[in-house]
């Protein structure tokens, strides 16, 4: 724990505290006064992150290279009760990407006893490797982790891919020349949502394409993540830090962490290396796939606060809690302010507008200004992108919300996808 952290983690709540103490309306409304101001605090804070990675993002580039070590390598497509089809068709891929460098494993959790038999029969056909577990121990996790300590002697890295995540056949060949620094212990690519047929699943991959080519870009070499799929490790820094993470649903970024407190580095690669992948398709798969993620982070906002990363990375990390705070109990503060204050004429705040207005829209046309400079001419994002972001974050704040509200409660029910 370093407390240059700690006092950045306090700072967005001692600002809150000072500015509600020198403007809250009532003391009925105080804890939605602080709400209020802790909103937009924590906004500045997500926005001068983000500042700062879209100005690394700006010198990001893809280093290619044929000189590459022989590393032999261990394919991992995790699997629960998928649709045969869709992890038929992936293992397929995996294979084909996988070449002679090593073998390619399913790891089935399945409990839909039809199921697992069909892929078992199909993996025999095909030359893959077939483990499958009763107990479930660790769920995604506890499945790569039991693989690693039978096989992973046997390998130098292990790429993880969910089971409709594809990737191209010349993935490792992209990714396998960044493992030649030791200090790399994990490459990244971006996952793919192809598959756009509804309005939720086009708005999904839009949400997620600021991360993908602004955030991730700008963390390379520093911070960047593991996001479950598409990731490659070097398995010898896992054993190092005990495998990977079974205490989190978001394990891909609990281990991250560990790596990163270790003193490794991690490099995202920004190439359409996965061809195929499918969004949530609609509303309830959208707000559950949310909900997980925003979850998973609140679980991993303690270990963010007790780690040792140096300031950078804590930064980076910490960035994304308070994203998610952002977009869910604090956007329901948003809301309820001008409905106290319309409907039980409760006034929340006491301030000049005039300061307001100079002090906010400044702020708000630089902040849309950066973030349009940022993201143009990066995917497919435009106009129709930024529509589509928008309006689908204002579905989630709720899901986000109780994810946030009743974590323990709500663990059994989370954990049960893998991807």
């Amino acid at each position: 724990m370093r407390i240059l952290n700690i006092i950045y983690a306090v700072i967005p709540l001692f600002l809150s505290s000072i500015f509600t103490y020198l403007t809250y309306a009532s003391i009925f409304t105080l804890w939605l006064a602080f709400g209020v101001w802790l909103s937009m605090i924590v906004g500045f804070f997500i926005f001068i992150d983000f500042y700062r990675l879209s100005r690394k993002s700006t010198n990001y580039e893809i280093n290619y290279t044929t000189n590459t070590k022989k590393y032999k390598i261990a394919s991992f497509v995790t699997s629960f009760n998928e649709n045969p089809e869709i992890v038929e068709g992936t293992l397929i891929s995996v294979k084909q990407a996988t070449k002679d460098y090593g073998d390619v494993y399913l790891l089935d959790d399945s409990t839909d006893q039809k199921i697992a038999e069909e892929l078992k029969a199909f993996c025999e056909k095909y030359g893959i490797i077939y483990l499958h577990r009763k107990d479930r121990k660790g769920f995604k996790a506890g499945a790569i982790n039991e693989a690693l300590r039978k096989v992973g002697d046997n390998y130098d890295l292990v790429a993880i891919f969910d089971a409709d995540q594809r990737p191209t056949e010349n993935f490792f060949e992209q990714v396998l020349p960044y493992f030649s620094d030791p200090k790399v212990a994990l490459v990244q690519v971006p996952q793919n949502y192809s598959e756009t047929y509804s309005g939720i699943a086009k708005a999904a991959k839009y949400q997620q394409e600021p991360f993908l080519r602004i955030i991730m870009t700008g963390r390379t070499f520093s911070s960047a993540f593991s996001l479950g799929s598409g990731s490659v490790f070097r398995i010898s820094a896992l054993k190092e830090v005990g495998y990977m993470d079974e205490s989190s649903i978001t394990e891909d970024a609990a281990t991250s962490i560990k790596l990163h407190e270790k003193g490794y580095t991690s490099v995202y690669v920004d190439s359409q290396l996965i061809w195929y992948g499918e969004p949530p398709e609609d509303i309830n798969a959208y707000l559950t796939q949310q909900s997980r993620w925003a979850f998973g982070y609140f679980q991993l906002t303690w270990k963010i606060l007790k780690s040792n990363l140096n300031f950078s990375q804590f930064v980076d990390y910490f960035s994304g809690s308070l994203y998610w705070v952002k977009e869910g109990p604090l956007t329901i503060a948003e809301f309820l302010a001008p409905v106290f204050f319309l409907l039980f004429k409760l006034p929340i705040i006491i301030l000049n507008p005039l300061n307001y207005i100079l002090a906010y829209i400044p702020y708000l046309l630089v902040s849309i200004a950066l973030f349009i400079y940022a993201i143009k001419g990066k995917g497919e994002y435009g106009i129709k992108g930024f529509y589509y972001h928008q309006s689908v974050e204002y579905l989630e704040f709720l899901s986000i919300t109780l994810s946030f509200l009743f974590l323990d409660n709500r663990q059994k029910e989370a954990f049960q996808g893998y991807s």
